[in-house]
């Protein structure tokens, strides 16, 4: 099959409490819709199948109609819970078959599975260790879910073209649309009922991602009470940064990003008055091409935020495109 031309494309973000779609026209966002999810999109659930499976087909038919989007090719975001994601040393000077091997052999050290469950890609980062040798990015993704995932959007009438990780889609929509500096380390934090997530650019490149669970809604009431959210995201940067030598202290961030659900423009708020390091959230469309019909939406207005994903993959396909 084909790619799609760059000028019809639609992309998916598949989160855990919701999904998020934008169709993209001849280099504009003509389109964008969300929906709640009534259960959580994790592997748990994924791998439940049945009803669960039947649920998410019928929750993407109803975006893609409310869309009314013309194209049927389709770009995928998933979570990067559904994923693992591992940096690993390879020796100087091996060669593409070794680097292979190489990879091959330390994703077979922490995955309890045989390898042959899992699609394996990897790439070089622009680091390296204290000995000098590159540094590595390990993506592994469960053939089961690639396989139900297609199975899935066949079933709403779409095609799908293109899998990306969420982690890798918010970098690319954060470049594009902020001057990230080459020069500084920048975290963006996705705020999620149930986790936080916080990832690390480094050269403008993905440097480290971690994830902290809470078995209280985050955005709760009762978490409040039992526990501030900003000081929890301040406890974790300074850990993180220490831990991973990235600095001494907050102070050694250039710039902090959010996106996330509901909660997020409130957090922002709160965490601006508690920290001197500059923080923005992100909105996806600030330098990009929407339509009239898009600006009008209370999606666009109320929590840009949460399409950074799905912008992301519609990117990922206009360079692929060499727009």
């Amino acid at each position: 099959m084909s790619p799609p031309e760059y000028n019809n494309y639609i992309g998916l973000s598949l989160h855990p409490d919701e999904i998020c779609m934008v169709e993209l026209e001849n280099g504009l966002i003509r389109s964008i819709a969300f929906r709640e999810l009534i259960q959580p999109f994790d592997l748990k659930t994924f791998h439940a199948g049945g009803a669960f499976l039947d649920n998410q087909v019928e929750a993407i038919q109803d975006l893609h109609q409310r869309l009314g989007a013309k194209s049927k090719a389709l770009g995928v975001v998933l979570h990067s819970a559904m994923v693992l994601i591992k940096k690993i040393p390879v020796a100087l000077g091996l060669n593409e078959a070794a680097i292979v091997e190489h990879v091959s052999w330390e994703a077979e050290q922490f995955l309890s599975s045989p390898l042959d469950d899992f699609i394996l890609d990897y790439e070089r980062l622009p680091f390296k260790t204290s000995e000098g040798n590159p540094v590595y990015l390990l993506i592994l993704v469960r053939k089961s879910i690639v396989s139900s995932l297609r199975s899935i959007v066949e079933r709403v009438g779409l095609n799908l073209y293109d899998i990306d990780v969420d982690v890798f889609s918010n970098i690319r929509t954060l470049l594009v649309n902020y001057d990230v500096s080459e020069d500084e380390t920048s975290v963006l934090i996705d705020i999620q009922r149930d986790y936080l997530s916080f990832l690390f650019i480094k050269h403008r490149e993905y440097f480290l991602s971690h994830r902290i669970f809470s078995e209280e809604k985050l955005t709760s009431a009762d978490f409040k009470e039992e526990g501030d959210i900003v000081q929890l995201i301040i406890k974790e940067l300074r850990r993180l940064i220490f831990g991973h030598r990235m600095g001494r202290g907050l102070e050694d961030l250039g710039h902090i990003y959010l996106v996330g659900c509901d909660v997020t423009q409130e957090v922002a708020k709160e965490l601006a008055s508690s920290v001197a390091v500059p923080l923005e959230v992100v909105n996806p469309f600030r330098r990009i091409d929407v339509s009239d019909a898009v600006t009008r939406s209370k999606e666009f207005v109320r929590f840009p935020e949460r399409f950074v994903s799905s912008i992301g993959i519609t990117l990922k396909r206009a360079s692929a495109s060499g727009r």
